[in-house]
């Protein structure tokens, strides 16, 4: 009896508000009568309107409130749904909720009042959550735009639904009246139907359901080695000499290319004996770790210069001081505002010439050079010429790796195998700054510009480090055997991969024979090489297909509907993106204490 009372106050409401808006001025201003919808007041702010159609800050709010996650004890945390952008996503749900109602509006479809009333008495309210956010769904709780708030509306002691009960909770679950909480519904539920017609007439078939459970169920692991282009620098080329250089700058197809990056870079010609300089930031209060890794770095800078890499890009890749951005240049060839050691080491360079030793000063470690404009035809040959060979001792490191693979070693040991002739690189040497209070550096052995005996016990002497060499065996960018995530068709690659080496990749994992490798290294993304090997794999079957047939293909289902739900959302979106206003305003006032504490949150 309770509940059909209730029901028919649903009619009773629409005849009262009938009443109500012939006989009160506000309601005309306030409802649009043709459109059965509400438009902006005069005075009337907006959280958004949508084709002229306002979304009210009180609307946005109830939408907020109805998403906010609540914890074991029913406390609802506000802190934690600012956290979770909750304000953004539940006004772009309005929005696009407004959006639907035009289209089912449109095409004549409509929300009873009993809907309304009966999805109250069920406990489980309407919010609109955008389509192309699912995931929000699931970590709001809100299955298909349905959340359960029935435990709200229920007498205590019966634990039935109580209309009583009911209206005093609105106040507190939403702070809208019973009428203004009834149109909030109707609305969702409107859209809800729009959703649903836009879903319908998707379908899986059998085949397609077993195609994609195949593809997706199937796995493979993969062993996969990087070669990569740094290390093969740092320790895998070697110095060339000038007559390697001239012959390979003789061939037609590198004859070509040298002349025209001579011909571009003779546009912006180099200022003779501007200085530049390479800087890695150490002090004498640092430790004798830091003083190492950081004669480890310029000594990386240094034997990459020396190998034809150009002093400005490795300036840019390695310095830490603020003129690395224009390639180290320091737009200057006088010394007077430099410091001591600084200032000697850089009168002491002629033209083209770069320091052979770390210089020391209160800032760190430096290399410096001057530019040259006479040598350009010479450094773009040589720049040229070792960036070729890298590549080339990149794919030859690879190769023989790869067959060691393919001859049945495991990953590790090929790579010991064809590593193992790599020297380390000695320390470069530095030149001190005797003025500096120093309690710690590296020992790499001191220039002549530095203390005369590095035996003796000076404070000014480098003490013993723990970082003597580059150690190609101890290197961050050396090849290491690594195991892949489970690849599967149509999901994640190897980082890096070649798009057109893909299905290549796929064919191998699961066409292959476990242990199996690939016969030749596949050149990665961004230079360098990658060896492949099959390290595990298994296919699914259609046996195991029928026994998760059901589940699986309303699953699968579910997932294309969604999808074909987004897409429609997403051209309304995009049709109507001239008639979709937001007020930035209001929203700032909810993202400005985004990190909200938990003493926002609300007791039970």
């Amino acid at each position: 009896m309770a509940l059909d009372m209730f029901r028919s106050k649903g009619l009773q409401s629409v005849v009262m508000g009938a009443v109500i808006v012939a006989t009160v001025f506000i309601f005309v201003i306030q409802f649009n009568p043709s459109a059965g919808k509400k438009a902006a007041k005069i005075t009337q702010s907006c959280a958004a309107t949508v084709r002229g159609t306002c979304i009210e800050p009180q609307d946005h709010k109830a939408a907020f409130m109805l998403l906010v996650p609540i914890d074991e004890h029913g406390a609802r945390l506000i802190g934690k749904a600012k956290q979770m952008h909750v304000p953004q996503t539940a006004l772009e749900g309005l929005i696009e909720r407004e959006l639907l109602i035009d289209e089912a509006h449109r095409i004549g479809l409509s929300a009873t009042e009993d809907e309304v009333t009966d999805a109250i008495i069920s406990g489980f309210l309407r919010v609109s959550i955008p389509a192309d956010k699912p995931e929000m769904q699931v970590s709001l709780q809100a299955y298909d735009g349905k959340r359960y708030f029935g435990f709200w509306f229920r007498d205590p002691k019966t634990k039935e639904f109580d209309e009583k009960v009911y209206k005093r909770s609105l106040k507190n679950l939403v702070n809208e009246s019973e009428v203004e909480f009834r149109d909030f519904e109707e609305h969702e539920i409107l859209a809800a139907k729009m959703r649903d017609l836009v879903r319908a007439p998707v379908r899986v078939s059998e085949t397609e359901a077993l195609e994609s459970y195949l593809a997706e169920k199937s796995f493979a692991v993969l062993t996969y080695v990087e070669v990569k282009p740094a290390f093969v620098a740092r320790y895998g080329t070697g110095a060339a000499t000038d007559a390697e250089i001239e012959t390979w700058a003789k061939k037609p197809e590198n004859e070509a290319i040298v002349k025209a990056t001579i011909e571009s870079r003779q546009k912006s010609p180099l200022k003779d004996g501007n200085l530049r300089h390479i800087l890695v930031r150490v002090t004498s209060a640092d430790g004798e770790k830091e003083h190492a890794a950081a004669l480890a770095k310029i000594t990386e800078a240094y034997a990459r210069i020396e190998r034809g890499e150009p002093f400005a890009d490795v300036a840019r890749a390695l310095s830490d001081d603020s003129s690395k951005s224009k390639g180290g240049s320091l737009d200057t060839e006088k010394t007077d505002s430099f410091v001591p050691s600084f200032k000697l080491a850089a009168e002491g360079l002629k033209n083209g010439e770069m320091t052979h030793t770390a210089i020391e000063s209160q800032f760190g470690y430096h290399l410096l050079m001057r530019d040259d404009s006479a040598h350009l035809a010479k450094d773009v040959t040589r720049e040229l010429y070792y960036k070729s060979r890298v590549d080339d001792a990149a794919r030859d490191l690879a190769t023989r790796i790869a067959a060691a693979m393919k001859a049945g070693k495991s990953g590790d040991d090929a790579i010991k195998a064809e590593t193992a002739s790599l020297k380390p690189i000695p320390l470069l040497k530095i030149t001190l700054d005797k003025t500096l209070d120093r309690r710690v550096a590296a020992d790499a052995g001191v220039s002549e510009g530095g203390a005369s005996d590095a035996g003796a016990a000076d404070a000014s002497k480098p003490t013993k480090a723990e970082v003597a060499t580059l150690d190609p065996a101890h290197d961050d960018d050396r090849p290491q055997a690594l195991s892949s995530s489970s690849i599967r068709r149509g999901g994640e690659m190897l980082p890096h991969v070649n798009p057109a080496d893909a299905a290549k990749v796929l064919q191998f994992s699961f066409e292959a024979k476990d242990g199996d490798a690939m016969p030749e290294p596949l050149r990665m993304d961004g230079g360098g090489y990658y060896d492949i090997a099959l390290k595990e794999h298994k296919l699914a079957t259609k046996e195991e297909f029928e026994k998760d047939r059901g589940t699986y293909t309303e699953t699968l289902l579910h997932a294309r509907q969604n999808e074909a739900l987004a897409l429609y959302v997403q051209r309304l979106l995009d049709s109507s993106k001239a008639d979709i206003k937001r007020d930035e305003s209001y929203m700032a006032e909810w993202t400005s204490d985004a990190g909200a504490a938990a003493a926002e949150d609300e007791e039970p």
